[in-house]
């Protein structure tokens, strides 16, 4: 049976296939801290709880997920921390992407290594590290992220939410 630890972990990568904040607020705990390395290339963080919902809402806006597919799960017991190494896809909103680029030129793929540090119970992260894969998302995924919000801000002008708009219009 897996441990408590191991199962907020499969939680926590679990998330991204949709950026289900519902889930991440539950598993995080309300002193949490996620940071990104390297940090020499990373714009962002370190975020508190309320920091990371908010940047995988923005994030909703120009996709509609970010699977994660674990490679391995490493956990430490002595540690109460789970590593694990995975994979990712972006996959891009159809209304941000452009003819300019070809469709298969908007897939993303990366290589990450998350370190989460659980609370005493092991159902809390309280800290998360994430490395990113450097040269993949400085070469490609900054700039299709670019490129999708400029195309968003062109379509639906500035400042444009692109999760209120889809909702509005699947009910209409």
């Amino acid at each position: 049976m897996a441990s408590k630890r191991l199962e907020t972990a499969k939680k926590f990568i679990g998330h991204f296939a949709t950026f289900d904040t519902q889930t991440l607020d539950t598993i995080l705990s309300e002193n949490y801290t996620h940071h990104f390395a390297p940090t020499s290339l990373s714009p962002f963080g370190p975020y508190t709880k309320q920091g990371l919902l908010d940047h995988h809402n923005r994030m909703l806006t120009v996709m509609s997920g970010f699977p994660v597919m674990a490679k391995e799960y490493i956990e430490s017991e002595s540690g109460n921390q789970v590593a694990v190494w995975a994979t990712s896809q972006a996959i891009f909103r159809n209304e941000v992407k452009d003819d300019g680029v070809p469709e298969k030129d908007w897939m993303y793929e990366g290589e990450y290594v998350f370190i989460l540090s659980m609370d005493k119970t092991g159902e809390k992260i309280v800290r998360a590290i994430e490395f990113l894969d450097s040269k993949a998302t400085m070469d490609k995924l900054v700039v299709l992220m670019k490129r999708a919000q400029e195309n968003s801000e062109k379509k639906f002008g500035s400042g444009a939410d692109m999760v209120h708009w889809l909702e509005k219009v699947s009910t209409s």
